[in-house]
């Protein structure tokens, strides 16, 4: 990173410590980097408290028809998929390209998105904080002109590192405070659009659709974005393997309706997709995000 982006000493400081544990992580084999994400995120359970609250609202929501053990237990086991993402962030930020790569085992589905590609309207990809969403990002970066929507922190020291991070493979980013602009622009040259709609979303930008069985105000994005350029859209997940032996991708088509004409269905097409992805791997989601934190008239908060 260099010195031109302005930082307190503080958030230089924070950024560096990250630095310093990413690179370290990297150097590690990786079934001793699988298993120390594994205390880490055990560590991170143990002492905050506020989001192992959050994260045991929202398996009670998502998964009711699991006893409270069988939570307590996938509690747990996502605690430790978060120390394992964090730390997995060593190698595919800091290894030489080619080899952060081979750490992708199986891709399924691409050769439908090469095809969509061809038709010219370009491709929307979205994806979930599901897994190793970052790998996804290294994979699409080097296979296709691409751009990727991303939220900025409070820290912009933490949002260069983010970008160098995701950027290296190729893949271009544009802020969300920039508008859908950059994203129609690339679609128009027939190239791609990578966006994260999973997160909760101001009530004044988004639509409540339902997620696993309860309303969550989701962004239009998805199907604005395509409906413009009537773009081909697919799902992509990266799924994390046991034991630290790398990641599966899988890109998973929309249904041919999509879009229709109308917001509110085309976000729960969205949010069906993404909760059937979820399912497949439910420690591996991020379920310390407030996804119901905004209800509608007649919902309770749940956090």
């Amino acid at each position: 990173m260099g010195n031109s982006v302005k930082g307190s000493f503080g958030q230089r400081v924070q950024v560096w410590l990250i630095i310093g544990m990413l690179r370290g992580a990297a150097l590690l084999p990786a079934p001793w980097r699988a298993f120390s994400g594994a205390v880490l995120g055990d560590t991170a359970r143990l002492i905050l408290a506020r989001p192992r609250r959050v994260v045991a609202a929202n398996l009670a929501i998502a998964f009711p028809e699991l006893s409270a053990a069988q939570r307590q237990m996938l509690l747990q086991q996502h605690f430790r998929s978060l120390g394992q993402a964090a730390l997995e962030l060593g190698p595919l930020w800091f290894w030489p390209l080619p080899r952060a790569l081979g750490l992708i085992r199986e891709v399924v589905g691409v050769e439908a998105v090469d095809a969509a590609l061809a038709q010219g309207r370009g491709v929307i990809l979205f994806t979930a904080h599901l897994g190793a969403w970052e790998a996804a990002v290294q994979f699409i970066g080097q296979r296709w002109p691409v751009t990727v929507l991303y939220m900025e922190t409070r820290n912009p020291v933490l949002n260069q590192l983010m970008a160098a991070g995701r950027g290296r493979s190729g893949a271009r980013l544009t802020a969300k405070e920039e508008g859908i602009r950059p994203l129609l622009q690339t679609l128009r040259r027939q190239q791609v659009v990578g966006i994260l709609p999973d997160q909760n979303v101001d009530p004044r930008e988004g639509d409540y659709a339902p997620f696993f069985g309860r309303p969550a105000c989701t962004t239009p994005l998805l199907g604005r974005l395509a409906q413009r350029r009537q773009s081909p859209v697919f799902g992509l997940f990266a799924y994390r393997l046991p034991g630290g032996q790398g990641f599966r991708l899988e890109f998973v088509p929309m249904p041919e309706n999509f879009p229709t004409d109308e917001a509110v269905a085309d976000a729960t097409a969205m949010n069906v997709v993404l909760e059937s992805a979820i399912r497949k791997a439910p420690e591996q989601y991020w379920w310390v995000h407030r996804r119901f934190k905004d209800q509608p008239e007649g919902w309770d908060y749940p956090y």
